[in-house]
């Protein structure tokens, strides 16, 4: 049970000089496309794709000013059929919040290679089923500004924005669009399906599929703050720590304040943060970064008020509180030995839907977190969310 938690649980860090607090209302009522080039890297351009281009798209930062995002546009080889391909959106799993993370510049010997892949199956599947797929890199990853992980708000901006700003720029790709995602990215397809339909600007969202969605890590995270030994299994949870408190600082100029000016923080941990920027997921984790530390290292004189704002912000963030119209099928997926979103808080979570009319298809498998996306499950929800079109 301890590692299960250690390593499915998150403590605060990190973060840098951030701007003013967003909104939820774009900046640009329409998202575009502002530059783009055709990518030829086999990690990124899929065979089962006919081409796939690297594009930067206007958008709207977690403060509500006008920014810019990065990712994938990956076409079909099908002839596009009347009323235009169905667009697909996946959203990939936790890579880090530096722009050398970022899924769509990946090389065949990055750190963050299985992570920013963990999709691959999935989209192909869909490719070969005639839809067309855009993957973000999500905000502050490849472009400017920081990264809000886990922060719903501007998940849901970067897929949707990315979503309207392709099918804008591509009359081949039509109306109808399914969401996915794995882990992180999970959270991203569960926030952006939830949105109105308003905010997806003529884009109807057909269903939802998501891979092992993180919920309930404000209780994990109290649960695990205790923990006083650095060490194997305590790294992972620590790389997630940095990311998490970086996400939160982004989201909340006062957690921002209180986390690197108002000694909310331990002086090992402070000096730890411009890493967040520079090192990916698995940098984070080593014995020199925040991977070297216990929980019990990280909070300053002003702890215990830097956790109590952790744990409202994560709360705030929780999937479990999102509402869905009763049309849109919504399916989640578990791992059975997942210890980083554990099968028992997954399973709530499709229940909670449930109770709240929300039409839920709930699958779990004898896997742990990394394979959610894997086959033979890969082909199963390539499958249902072809159905849904």
């Amino acid at each position: 049970m301890f590692c299960a938690l250690a390593t499915g649980v998150l403590m605060a860090i990190g973060g840098t000089a951030l701007a003013p607090r967003a909104s939820s209302t774009p900046a640009d009522p329409v998202p575009r496309i502002v530059s783009s080039a055709v990518v030829h890297n086999p990690l990124v351009a899929l065979d089962t794709a006919s081409s796939t281009t690297r594009v930067r798209y206007s958008s709207t930062s977690v403060r509500g000013r006008p920014t810019e995002m990065t990712g994938t546009v990956l076409l079909p080889r099908s002839t596009p059929p009347r009323g235009g391909w169905p667009l697909a959106v996946w959203n990939h799993m936790t890579v880090g919040a530096a722009d050398s993370c970022a899924p769509s510049t990946g090389h065949a010997t990055h750190p963050e290679r299985p992570r920013m892949t963990s999709g691959d199956l999935i989209v192909g599947h869909l490719l070969e089923a005639g839809f067309a797929v855009v993957r973000p890199d999500f905000e502050g990853i490849g472009g400017p500004g920081p990264h809000p992980y886990l922060i719903g708000d501007s998940l849901a901006r970067s897929a949707i924005d990315m979503a309207v700003a392709a099918s804008r720029d591509d009359a081949r790709i039509g109306r109808d669009v399914v969401v996915a995602g794995h882990s992180e990215g999970a959270v991203a397809a569960l926030f952006a399906a939830s949105r109105p339909g308003t905010e997806w600007q003529g884009l109807r969202v057909r269903g939802v599929a998501a891979l092992a969605p993180p919920t309930q890590v404000a209780r994990m995270l109290d649960a695990a703050s205790i923990v006083p030994v650095a060490g194997p299994a305590i790294n992972e949870l620590m790389g997630l720590a940095a990311l998490l408190g970086y996400g939160a600082a982004a989201a909340d100029p006062e957690f921002e304040q209180l986390m690197l000016n108002g000694g909310g923080l331990s002086s090992a941990a402070r000096r730890l943060v411009p890493q967040v920027e520079k090192r990916c997921y698995v940098g984070l984790t080593a014995p020199d970064s925040f991977g070297g530390l216990a929980p019990t290292q990280l909070l300053g004189r002003r702890g215990a008020e830097l956790k109590a704002r952790l744990l409202t912000i994560l709360d705030r963030n929780d999937v479990a509180h999102l509402q869905f119209s009763p049309e849109l099928p919504v399916r989640i997926e578990a791992g059975t030995v997942d210890t980083v979103s554990p099968q028992p808080f997954v399973s709530e979570l499709a229940n909670t839907y449930r109770d709240a009319g929300v039409r839920v298809t709930y699958n779990e498998r004898f896997i742990g977190h990394p394979g959610v996306a894997a086959e033979p499950g890969a082909t199963s929800i390539a499958r249902w969310l072809v159905g849904q079109v």
